[in-house]
């Protein structure tokens, strides 16, 4: 600073001094200016600024630096290279600024210095400073252990978050498991840190890591490369690999390879030689190569001589590493495995016999399954294992017995077992000769044996009689004589002699067995002897049709097996009863023109003869237009004659039906009532009117009449008219007239057209139509203004168009044009035009805007002169338009909105016009390249664009921001162009461009890939240094020193070989030993890596496998210097066995290693001999037993031809063999059954002492002694237990001859003979002797039969069974009955348990029986009443011995069906819904289930119309539908039949056949409210006495009425009364109508009412009893006044209230002396009274008076005009004069005894008060118009 100064110091006194120019001076220069290094390079960093002081334009200039340049002119410094604070953190150069004076030799310039600081930016990555890392560490080390310390990073920038070093793991996760970076020191731009092992390492498992570390400074990121190798420790003992067993044949030579064990060093980096040696070996089978691991026989096989020959033999092999040339014996370097040999056996025997031949008898009732008794048969294979199993077979052609066991193995005791029944009687049955062959499964050839057996069959009693049919049927003719032959029935059985055919005896049994008799041995059925055959009580078909009997046949000459079969003989019918009809008059009804009968009318006559063939026939009247079918009797219309008519005096026809069966006749009547049909319909004049009419026409306007006529006469022929469909409510028709009138306004513009179908109906049912159509034309009328659409119209045009521009086509529409010409527009000149400027302000119309545009007639609106914008923005123009052609003014006014649109005259401009950007390859999607901005002087930018879209950039069209958008890779693009568009927002809108060139920037992203992945190669051991052994090439794709490879090698043993580190070649290295017997395979792996620096350096590996060839450098060597062996003395010669293998080992590989064997000496010169190849030693004659035998045997390498040899000693002993088997000698072979009392079958008895002997000697002769039990040798059974030594046999546990009377045991006994035992076997039968000690057990405590009812006696029910585990006489069974057939309805067999019925049943007399069944040992039942008290007085569970059988009596369909009343009566009201109940109509079947189910039909609903006496025929179809329970309901409405009524037929049939009927009438009145009477009693609705149902013996209160009335009184509805909301259950409102009892016509309610009341005297008890409390009409309504004066109403009460003050004081006088309180004529308590007089106080106070006769009137003027107030205290208790009856209808008392004819108002009636309030006993007066309506009911109880 102090230099400048004095610069321009010295400046100055040189001008002052020189001249009168002057330095020009800065103002801003730019000295210590910071920026950022990030800055890019072309931003403007700084405007210098100076003044000369004479005003001389100035220049400016920087000297010393390229990083920036200067506007000379304006001073604008411009940034032009990049900055890089880590490169320079200042820049220091020259600022200069000159002025220009016009004498250039005068200009004077001013230099000073400046300096720009340059700031730091986050922009260059941590580095790793000593990468790539590479560690070995020992695979015993320490977790926790630091393994590597020098981890330094270091970042040249100052700022960012502090460094952050860490393992990749998601790319490497094992390592970073393994291994964990620890931070030593760390600031943002130094890290210090160690890597720690986190994990156990395993060389075995893993031999090195590779992996990659990241530094981060939280932007920015680097990798360093890390190579862990781990170091093998000799810290494992060997390990055994591959199977540890093995499998030989029992005749395998020696030397046969048994298995190869396979053991090695577990550390696998330097492993150790490995020895084998056989730790234990028995019997000296094997001999193991200490080096191969081949285990070879040593000596012949002999699996016998095994301890547990079913089991393999195991040996322990110990691996053991070589320390020092020596084995070394420890946990670390031996290990020990077990290895299993199976000794798979030798098949030599085959399965024998003990015997060629066996003979048996058995019976032929031998139960299936059953062993053969008798029988002992044993089969022995000594061989063992598979070669023992064998399978034992029949030869039995016709498969009656089977074999046990099936298969065995060494040895089975032979069961033969029934497999199928015997029949002595077959002749093929009698003796079979079977062959038993004993042969091996699992052997190759099958040896085999066989032997015979010859089974006896004895005959038994053992078939019952057996009949050719079941059941047998006879027919017999009801009159057949006695003697006369009925059937033959026979029985055969299959047994001999008297237990067969020849000692048959038969017999008849059953309900009717009397009348035939059988000759018991021939089976000839005859009639038997009967004095009046035909007649009953002998055959008669009549009295019953069928005979089912029992017949039964018994052999042994009646004393043995016996077979029941049933029997039916059925009767011959005679044909001697005539048909008859199920009514003598059957009534139908039918429409004159139908052509068949709904429903079918069918005739039908029944005839109890079932021979009878009924024909049917019409033989009156002679005319008919009707058929019968002469089978059904269906009656059918004459398809010839189509119509039905009547005569013309009469509606019915009568028709006499004649059914016959060819010998007798019956006739029948058919009453057909014949309906008019309504068969016309309504036909208009013509198909279609059609009609005009003005759309201004007024309502009511006639358009057109119609006219229809219909061919039908009386109601049927009455049109109605109405309109169908297309009037749309515009019109309407006179339903009479048919005269259609305009009902609302018309419109032409909505419909100028209406199709309207008018239908015309007649009158009938059903009614038929007709149907017309009328077409009307609306003719238009002009009425409506022409509108604008839409009313306010918008357009826009240009601020510069041109005078004559269209702007707009205004629209408008009138719907009552046709020419859119009749349209004129005009600008609205008496309205004003509203303007608005750009900026929203209104503007005042200044009157110029009118003339901008012009609007044209036919509505096109055009510029009239030029528009100024500035002055108005948006127009709003008034517009007019006018229809011309209207007879009157028709205009309408709207709006057309203009909007003037500015100009667009500039385009935007980019800052740049190129732009040249650098990015790294690879960097993530979403890097932000740069952001892009353009400016525009009007209006703003809309958007940036990359046009056309590029593959790699997307920008956001409002910032700017241009980001990738997928990695670029610098190996496939160098450099990316896009183009960047901007456009504006103007009209037009206006656009520019920018190029952008991104050069891509490479980085090491590719890692080396080698060419194969993996390589394999070969070397011979002990080669020379530099032998050539394998190539490995990799390329890598990245340019320059990133794709250039460098290779090296590692692994265990790559100090072996040496790697060229550029061309790939491994070569062995110098001084290397190679042996292939160390080591035969070798693994290497080479890694390339590329040059780049080593954070960014990668690198790969591939394995390299190389085999070692082989030399001969070593030299055989046996397994064993001594071999052992021990055989048996019955080695085989032929082929001969293999003794033993002895076994030498070569470590050479092929020739080299293949070992020659020979014997050089031996004991005794040709005794042996030994494979060359294998060493398997044979034998070559025989030896002897208990000796030993020595050989030397030599190995020789290359196959017995090179150099290299070792010798072995041999040692043979020879062992003696078993040869004899053991034989039973106790019991004698003869006793093959041993019998021992049941009742001494205790535990531990004694049964017998097994013995056997054997030949041998020693333990091959000491016998043991077993039970055979599933092919197992075992002491003990459940029940039975051998002594292995002793032989003894004793019972284990108590044996019960009922649960198993016999045992069969198998006895084994077994030598303990070496190598092999032999086994002998023996069958034993042991029996037990039975004693009686079971009583007969039935299996079920209860059985269940059912019979049907009707059967006739005799019918088998069932059978009960009770067995007794006893034999013989103590297992014989008898049946008694001990309760329950006191009645004697059924007989029991005492020795079958057979059940029979001995009466028919009646189930609904009784549906149920339950008999008690005793069984018993005893055929007689003694003292039956003890044994019945025993049974009941236990206390424990059910004896076993009793049974309980319930018999259910099934039904049979044997009940008509019966209705409860043969005539009902209901009423229905005329507003009734459909299916609203009317009456239950129930019938009764007993019979159960669909036996007793009913279905109910509506037969035919006759039709009683209003006054008519006869019927006008059955409705169809019917108003009415019967529900399955009974309840009858309407079906439709009922109005149309309001006043008239129906009879209707109700049938009641059953659901089964043979569908019998019950019918019963039902008579309903349609009824209205009119009609009904209403009754009110003070009991429950459920009394049943109320409403009269006959229940109390016809003195119910109705039945009384209806003889008081003379009327038929039908009862209604009953509800609960309801008064005042309130309802009370104890109270009943009963609804009536009285109908005429003759002409059944409903009778008015005034009439029948004055009659009842006219009687009361004769009802009042009834009324007391029943508690009528009121009786009257049920539609009294009230009617008001049809005037009001309130001033006579005034004087009339004035008036009334004096008379009724004298009148009530002189009737008070009068009748103080009859008013006595007589007892309550019911109890009751005194709240009961108080009740009562509530409800009657709550009831209607203008009930009318009672009808009084005559003589009562005059005082009834003068007393009753008003109403009689009393008093209503109750009398004090006493006896009360008798009171005169002539003034008795107005008496209050309850009390008061009712006298004469007039005591109406007496005992029952009510109070004074109640008569003032009007209640009058019993019935009352019709009510007047004055009679105000009772109290509403509450909806929820629905209509009176």
């Amino acid at each position: 600073m102090e230099l400048r100064w004095w610069l321009i110091i010295w400046a100055c006194l040189c001008f002052s001094s020189g001249s009168t120019n002057m330095l020009p001076v800065f103002i801003q220069d730019m000295n210590n200016l910071a920026l950022s290094e990030s800055t890019p390079v072309g931003t403007v960093v700084y405007t210098l600024q100076g003044t000369d002081p004479e005003g001389f334009p100035i220049k400016y200039d920087l000297v010393g630096t390229d990083k920036f340049s200067v506007n000379s002119e304006t001073g604008v410094v411009t940034l032009n290279r990049p900055l890089d604070r880590e490169v320079e953190d200042t820049i220091k150069f020259l600022v200069s600024i000159e002025d220009q004076n016009p004498d250039k030799k005068l200009n004077l310039v001013l230099t000073q210095p400046v300096t720009v600081i340059v700031l730091d930016e986050n922009d260059n990555p941590p580095i790793f400073k000593n990468s790539p890392y590479e560690v070995d560490v020992p695979e015993d080390e320490e977790v926790g252990k630091t393994i590597l310390t020098n981890i330094l990073v270091e970042d040249k920038d100052s700022v960012g978050d502090n460094l952050e070093v860490g393992c990749m793991s998601d790319q490497w996760t094992e390592a970073c498991e393994s291994f964990e970076v620890v931070p030593l020191n760390s600031s943002s731009n130094h890290y210090t840190g160690a890597l720690v092992l986190k994990k156990p390492l395993d060389y075995n498992e893993r031999q090195f890591y590779q992996f990659q570390l990241y530094a981060t400074d939280g932007t920015l990121n680097s990798t360093a490369h890390v190579e862990v190798k781990v170091v093998d420790v000799q810290n494992s003992p060997p390990v055994f690999s591959g199977s540890l067993t093995g499998a030989l044949s029992e005749d395998a030579p020696v030397g046969t390879l048994a298995l190869t064990i396979k053991a090695r060093d577990a550390d696998r980096a330097q492993p150790r030689d490995i020895m084998l040696e056989l730790v234990t070996n028995p019997l000296d089978f094997f001999l193991l190569d200490s080096n191969t691991g081949e285990l070879r026989t040593a000596k012949p096989l002999d699996r016998e001589s095994l301890a547990d020959p079913s089991s393999p033999l195991n040996l322990t092999v110990r691996a053991t590493e070589i320390v020092n040339g020596a084995p070394l014996v420890s946990e670390l370097t031996s290990t020990t495995a077990t290895v299993t040999v199976t000794i798979k056996d030798v098949n030599d025997e085959p399965p024998r016999f003990n015997s060629r031949e066996y003979m048996i008898e058995i019976p032929e009732s031998l139960p299936v399954g059953t062993p053969l008794p008798n029988l002992d048969m044993v089969v022995i294979d000594t061989d063992v294992g598979l070669n023992s199993v064998f399978s034992l077979r029949l030869s039995d052609e016709f498969g009656a017995f089977i074999v046990e066991p099936s298969t065995a193995t060494g040895s089975a005791s032979v069961t033969l077992r029934l497999n199928s029944s015997l029949d002595y009687e077959d002749p093929n049955q009698r003796k079979f000769i079977l062959e038993v062959i004993a042969e091996e499964l699992h052997t190759s050839p099958r040896l085999s044996s066989k032997a015979s057996v010859t089974i006896s069959l004895v005959d038994v009693n053992d078939n019952a009689p057996e009949f050719a049919d079941e059941p047998y049927l006879a027919t017999l003719a009801e009159a057949a004589p006695p003697g006369a032959r009925v059937a033959v029935v026979q029985a055969t059985d299959r047994d001999t002699g008297r237990f067969g055919t020849e000692g048959i005896v038969y017999q008849l049994s059953g309900n009717g067995a009397e009348l035939f008799r059988v000759d018991n041995r021939s089976g000839v059925i005859t009639v038997a002897a009967c004095p009046t055959p035909g007649l009953a009580p002998c055959l008669d078909y009549e009295t019953r049709k069928d005979y089912f009997l029992q017949y039964k046949a018994t052999d042994n000459d009646g004393a043995g097996q016996s077979t029941v079969v049933s029997l039916q003989i059925s009767l011959t019918d005679s044909n001697d009863n005539p048909p008859v009809f199920t009514t003598p008059v059957y009534k139908a009804s039918i429409d004159e023109d139908a052509v068949k009968f709904e429903p079918d009318l069918q005739v039908q006559a029944r005839d109890i003869d079932v021979s009878s063939e009924i024909h049917y026939s019409i033989i009156e009247p002679a005319t008919h237009p009707f058929w019968i079918d002469p089978l059904n009797g269906r009656i059918l219309v004459r398809s010839e004659t189509g119509v039905v008519a009547p005569s013309s005096d009469s509606n019915k026809i009568v028709l006499t039906v004649l059914a016959t069966d060819g010998v007798h006749n019956a006739t029948c009547k058919v009453e057909i009532a014949v309906r008019d049909v309504n068969n016309h319909a309504p036909v208009f004049d013509t198909a279609e009117y059609d009609a005009n009419v003005a759309e201004d026409a007024p309502i009511g306007t006639e358009v057109a009449a119609v006219r229809a006529t219909d061919m039908d006469s009386g109601i049927n022929s009455e049109i109605k008219y109405a309109i169908q469909k297309g009037a749309l409510d515009s019109f309407a028709i006179d339903n009479v007239t048919g005269v259609v009138t305009v009902s609302s306004k018309l419109d032409y513009d909505k419909r100028d057209t209406f199709r309207i179908q008018i239908i015309a109906a007649d009158m009938g049912m059903p009614s038929l139509t007709g149907t017309t159509e009328i077409k009307v034309h609306i003719l238009n009328v002009n009425d409506k203004k022409p509108s604008f659409t839409p009313a306010i119209q918008r357009a826009e045009v240009s601020a510069d168009a041109e005078q004559g521009t269209l702007v707009h086509n205004l629209t408008a529409v009138d719907p009552d044009i046709t020419d859119d010409e009749s349209l004129v527009y005009e600008l609205a000149a008496d309205r004003v035009i509203k303007a608005v400027d750009k900026n929203g302000k209104e503007v005042s119309e200044e009157g110029i805007f009118g003339s901008w545009f012009s609007v044209h007639f036919n509505g096109s609106v055009t510029v009239s002169q030029r528009l100024d914008r500035e002055r108005a923005a948006v127009l709003t123009l008034p517009v007019r338009v006018t229809d011309a052609s209207a007879p009157t003014l028709q205009q309408t006014d709207g709006e057309l909105i203009i909007t003037i649109v500015d100009v667009n005259r500039h385009a935007p401009v980019f800052t740049q016009p190129a732009y040249v950007e650098r990015l790294l390859e690879e960097q993530p999607v979403g890097t932000v390249l740069n952001t892009y901005t353009a400016i525009d002087k009007e209006t703003p930018i809309a958007a940036v664009l990359i046009q056309p879209p590029s593959p790699y950039f997307q920008i956001d069209n409002v910032t700017g921001v241009v980001k990738s958008t997928q990695r670029i890779d610098y190996e496939k693009v160098h450099s990316i162009n896009f183009t960047l568009v901007a456009i504006d927002s103007g009209v037009p809108q206006l656009s520019t461009t920018a190029l952008v060139t991104v050069e891509v920037i490479n980085v090491n992203d590719e890692e080396p890939v080698f060419a194969a992945r993996a390589y394999d190669a070969t070397v011979p051991e002990h080669s020379d240094g530099g032998t050539r052994v394998v190539t490995v090439t990799a390329v890598d794709k990245d340019e320059g020193e990133f794709g250039e490879i460098t290779y090296n090698l590692s692994g265990a043993l790559s100090y072996l070989f040496t790697i060229n580190p550029a061309t790939g070649v491994v070569t062995v290295a110098e001084g290397a030993v190679i042996d292939r017997e160390n080591t035969g395979d070798i693994y290497l792996r080479a890694i390339a890596s590329d040059n780049a620096p080593a954070q960014v350096q990668k690198s790969t590996s591939v394995p390299i496998h190389i085999k070692v060839l082989d030399i001969n450098d070593n030299s055989p060597i046996f397994s064993q210097k001594v071999y052992k062996s021990t055989i048996a003395e019955n080695l085989r010669l032929d082929p001969p066995a293999a003794i033993l293998q002895v076994l030498a080992e070569d470590k050479d590989d092929g020739i080299n290693g293949k070992v020659e064997y020979k014997i050089v000496e031996q004991s005794e010169s040709g005794t042996f001999t030994v494979d060359p190849t294998n060493g398997i030693i044979y034998p070559a004659k025989p030896v002897l037993g208990n000796s030993t035998y020595h050989l030397s045997v030599t190995a020789t390498d290359e196959a017995g031809n090179g150099i290299h040899f070792d010798t072995a000693r041999v040692d043979i002993t020879v062992l003696s063999v078993n040869k004899h088997s053991p034989v039973f000698v106790e019991p004698p072979p003869e006793v093959r059954q041993l019998e021992i009392p049941e009742n001494a079958a205790q535990a531990d008895y004694l049964i017998t002492t097994i013995k056997a002997t054997d030949e041998d000697d020693g333990e091959n002769g000491r016998v043991s002694y077993y039970l055979k039990v599933d092919n197992q040798n075992v002491g003990e059974t459940q029940e039975f237990s051998l002594d292995p030594d002793s032989g003894e046999l004793r019972t284990k546990t108590f044996l019960d001859r009922e649960h198993k009377s016999e045992y069969q045991l198998v006895i084994a006994a077994v030598d303990n003979g070496t190598p092999a035992q032999f086994e002998s076997l023996r069958l034993l039968t042991v029996v037990l002797a039975d004693d009686d000690d079971n009583i007969p057990r039935f299996q079920h405590a209860q059985h269940n039969f059912s019979i049907r009812e009707n059967l006739p006696p005799g019918v088998i029910i069932g059978t009960v069974k009770a067995t007794d585990k006893d034999s013989g006489e103590n297992g014989k069974v008898y049946y008694h009955v001990l309760e329950g057939n006191e009645d004697g309805a059924f007989t029991l067999d005492r020795t079958q348990g057979i059940i029979r019925a001995n009466i028919s049943f009646d189930r609904e007399k009784r549906s149920d029986y339950t008999l008690t069944i005793y069984a018993s040992n005893n055929p007689l039942l003694q003292q039956a009443v003890a044994v019945f008290n025993s049974l009941e007085n236990t206390t424990e569970t059910q004896d076993p011995s009793i049974t309980t059988v319930k018999v259910k009596v099934l039904d049979e369909n044997d009940n008509e069906p019966r209705f409860q009343q043969k005539v009902y009566y209901a009423g229905v009201k005329h507003t009734a819904r459909v299916n609203e109940p009317i009456i239950s109509v129930m019938a009764e079947d007993p019979d159960l289930e669909e036996n007793g189910t009913l279905i109910y039909i509506v037969a035919t609903s006759n039709l009683f119309k209003f006054g008519a006496s006869k019927s006008s025929g059955s409705v169809v179809p019917s108003p009415f539908n019967i529900s399955q329970d009974g309840i009858l309901m309407t079906a439709h409405y009922m109005s149309e039949y309001n006043q008239d009524r129906f009879v209707l037929d109700i049938i009641a049939q059953e659901l089964a056949s043979p569908h019998r009927q019950a019918k019963a009438q039902v008579y309903i009145w349609v009824i209205d409210r009119r009609s009904l009477i209403r009754m009110v009693v003070s009991r429950s609705c459920n009394a049943a006495a109320v409403v009269g149902d006959g229940s109390d013996g016809g003195g119910s209160v109705a039945r009384r009425l209806e003889a008081a009335g003379a009327a038929l009184l039908v009862a209604g509805r009953r509800l609960p009364l309801v008064h005042a909301d309130t309802r009370y259950d104890d109270w009943c409102e009963i609804h009536l109508h009285a109908v005429d009892p003759t002409s059944y016509q409903v009778l008015p309610v005034e009439q029948v009412l004055e009659t009842i009341d006219s009687k009361y005297d004769e009802l009042k008890d009834v009324y007391q009893e029943y508690g009528v409390e009121t009786l009257i009409a049920a539609s009294a309504t009230s009617k008001a006044p049809d005037s009001f004066d309130p001033a006579l109403a005034a004087l009339i009460a004035l008036l009334i209230v004096l008379f009724t003050g004298i009148v009530t004081f002189i009737v008070v006088c009068a009748c103080l002396k009859h008013w006595v309180i007589p007892p309550p004529s019911m109890p009751s308590s005194k709240g009961d009274s108080l009740a009562r007089r509530r409800i009657l106080e709550e009831l209607s106070t203008t009930e009318n008076p009672l009808w009084l006769e005559t003589k009562l009137r005059p005082y009834e003027e003068q007393e009753l005009t008003m109403n009689v107030f009393g008093d209503q205290n109750e009398q004090p208790n006493g006896d009360q004069p008798q009171a005169d009856n002539t003034y008795a209808t107005i008496q209050g008392s309850r009390n008061t005894e009712r006298f004469g004819d007039y005591a109406t108002l007496g005992g029952d009636s009510p109070t004074p008060l109640e008569a003032a309030l009007g209640f009058q006993g019993s019935t009352f007066k019709p009510p007047s118009p004055n009679t105000p309506e009772p109290p509403p009911r509450p909806s929820d109880l629905g209509s009176l």
